[in-house]
């Protein structure tokens, strides 16, 4: 479901912007701090609610404006349709159709957008939780009953972590059924996701770089060899004193190895670009896979992240999913040396002010 139309104000330096992008591919060029990659950072906000550069949305409104408000129309086989966010004070307010989203999701649901840009290459290097994260993107989007699984585990998660702290050991053996129950849940969710992900990966990063290989495990938050009932039982003294839950499925994460070490460890930084790049594009053909239409994809200062042959072959297989794509560089032909799709738009960016040139 491509962008058809952006409309923002209040986003850091940018002006207010009304953008009509191109329904594939969109270059998005200018100078460090010109306000770019906060055009990017529009789209991401639409989807998720959250920033791709910082945690904290204050640090995302425009120190002159009180309020950040975002829209876009989106078209699609249901006919065209009217998304908007409105954050004052760090509230949030999605719409869709004038009609307010009771959850975030919603809205990640009708805008699939992934995201490469510098920060991405610590999915490698960063904490389980990234990994963790990247995957259930996938999980989420193509597993719709996944949300609520989800948001029944965390209630029971939270409420044998209350029993834990208070030491209500009694209490501890009920709470224990529905954990697991919605654990195993969630676990065969993942289980599943990563076996379809697995060869769309390989695939890809094949395209990428033919000379490297790396493979890809799951760890589900527990000693595999033990059913999560047996590891509970045998930790629930040490939970005790701790107050907390240590294994399940908050604790999974995949772990990606070169040669049976930890990839972040062994591999250079341009391979681990490649690696990252190579995740990041292989959720997107699963995701057109499962659903019939791609994911928007973001892809920040990509000159900067990958040398020419490595563009090359990541643009390529954008340009084989026929996705709508959002490419910012510092230079014009940057990118553009190195891509020229069949459809695209070229867009200038300066002192927060940008306008289309001719492609």
């Amino acid at each position: 479901m491509p962008i058809r139309r952006l409309s923002a104000r209040g986003i850091r330096i940018l002006e207010p912007l009304v953008l009509y992008p191109h329904p594939r591919v969109n270059f998005i060029y200018g100078d460090n701090g010109s306000g770019k990659t906060s055009v990017l950072e529009s789209i991401h906000l639409l989807s998720s609610g959250k920033s791709f550069r910082t945690h904290q949305l204050k640090h995302v409104l425009n120190r002159e404006l009180d309020r950040l408000e975002l829209s876009i129309d989106l078209d699609g086989d249901d006919g065209d349709s009217l998304y908007s966010l409105r954050l004052k004070n760090g509230d949030h307010l999605f719409r869709l159709n004038g009609s307010v989203l009771s959850a975030q999701a919603d809205a990640a649901s009708r805008l699939p957008v992934l995201v490469i840009e510098p920060n991405t290459f610590r999915l490698l290097s960063g904490s389980p939780e990234e990994r963790r994260q990247f995957m259930d993107w996938g999980v989420f989007h193509v597993e719709a009953s996944f949300i609520e699984q989800w948001r029944t585990f965390r209630n029971l998660l939270k409420q044998r972590n209350a029993v834990l702290k208070q030491k209500e050991a009694e209490w501890l053996s009920i709470w224990n059924d529905g954990f697991i129950e919605a654990a195993e849940k969630i676990d065969g969710y993942r289980r599943d996701y990563l076996t379809r992900f697995k060869p769309a990966f390989d695939q890809t990063l094949k395209q990428l770089d033919p000379k490297l290989s790396v493979g890809l495990s799951y760890y589900p938050g527990w000693d595999k060899q033990l059913s999560l009932a047996e590891v509970l039982e045998k930790q629930a003294e040490r939970e005790m004193q701790l107050g907390f839950t240590q294994s399940g499925p908050h604790r999974a994460e995949i772990r990606i190895k070169f040669e049976k070490q930890n990839a972040a460890d062994v591999l250079s930084r341009g391979q681990q670009k490649t690696v990252v790049a190579a995740l990041k594009l292989a959720q997107g053909i699963l995701f057109k896979e499962s659903t019939g239409s791609p994911p928007i994809y973001l892809v920040d200062d990509l000159a900067s992240e990958l040398d020419s042959c490595h563009r090359l072959a990541l643009c390529q297989v954008l340009e084989d999913l026929k996705c709508q794509v959002f490419i910012t560089s510092i230079e014009k032909g940057q990118v553009l040396d190195t891509w020229q799709p069949s459809e695209y738009k070229v867009f200038h960016v300066e002192q927060g002010q940008i306008s289309e040139e001719s492609a």
